[in-house]
């Protein structure tokens, strides 16, 4: 019911409410003020040209808030140019209005595969959805053109409950991102492109996902075995998210926020001065069949 009513409260009062009470992020009317900000940066032709060639983005870009402002343009930026054909959402990020509505998926056909079905559904806009793990999947092989697995892989083999309110899914397998890869892999068609984004930085297991370090980064390139491949690395500061390298991600820390004293009520910990949502690094990866 407190969905439905706060559905029904106008977009712009929900990002004044936000705005007014600090910005802070996760606190109410931040994901509509993220995505109105996505959904503005991907209509920006300049912006999302830089994206594209991986340029420097403006100062502030992304302050405060979490790696999809930078995972979401620096996918569609690759698929904008793409023929018409079958893409897979490997863990039903693009499920959002404001995504989905994008010129890029024209000519495209989109089917979400999930855990379980999404509070949001758009079969209206004819695309189509399956429920089951990415680890064992039933399409056949060499089926889609693209597929598209946002910060998913951090979540195979770990506590997934919360998102498939089913026990068996209460796991702690850290390595079987690798099962999902030679998934994704199968069902790819020859020549197509496998996009991947994952939090980067030091090595970190919070339970329900874990973040990638270096190694993590190479296991997926050799599992895999890509014709072709291409990696790119966005770094969070206090001066918003911007282009990086390895190097100098290799160390960051995703900030928990459900350790904060606005998740725990026993906590008196806040956020951090340079107001990271969570990851602080992310790696966005281009894999060639």
């Amino acid at each position: 019911m407190f969905r439905f009513i706060y559905k029904l409260i106008p977009n712009w009062f929900k990002i004044c409410y936000y705005k007014i009470m600090g910005g802070r992020p996760w606190s109410k009317g931040y994901s509509t003020f993220k995505f109105e900000y996505i959904k503005k940066a991907l209509c920006d032709k300049e912006l999302m040209k830089k994206f594209k060639n991986f340029e420097p983005l403006p100062k502030g870009y992304g302050y405060a808030l979490d790696s999809r402002v930078v995972e979401y343009p620096w996918v569609l930026s690759r698929i904008s140019t793409l023929e018409e054909g079958n893409i897979l959402d490997a863990g039903s990020v693009l499920n959002f209005k404001e995504i989905l509505e994008s010129k890029v998926f024209k000519n495209k056909k989109i089917t979400i595969a999930t855990l379980s079905p999404e509070p949001d559904c758009f079969w209206q806009k004819g695309i189509s959805y399956v429920f089951g793990d990415i680890r064992n999947l039933l399409f056949k092989d060499n089926c889609f053109d693209y597929i598209i697995c946002i910060s998913t892989l951090e979540h195979v083999g770990m506590d997934n409950v919360l998102y498939a309110k089913d026990l068996k899914y209460r796991e702690e397998k850290i390595f079987d991102f690798g099962k999902a890869i030679l998934e994704l892999k199968r069902i790819l068609k020859k020549n197509g492109n496998l996009f991947i984004t994952v939090p980067f930085g030091k090595y970190q297991n919070f339970g329900w996902f874990q973040q990638f370090n270096s190694e993590m980064v190479s296991r997926t390139l050799e599992i895999f075995q890509p014709q072709n491949y291409q990696i790119d690395y966005y770094k969070y500061t206090k001066k918003g998210w911007n282009i990086s390298d390895e190097a100098s991600c290799r160390n960051s820390e995703t900030f928990d926020v459900y350790k904060t004293k606005y998740f725990n009520k026993k906590s008196s910990l806040d956020f951090d001065p340079d107001f990271a949502a969570s990851s602080r690094a992310v790696a966005c990866i281009k894999l060639i069949k």
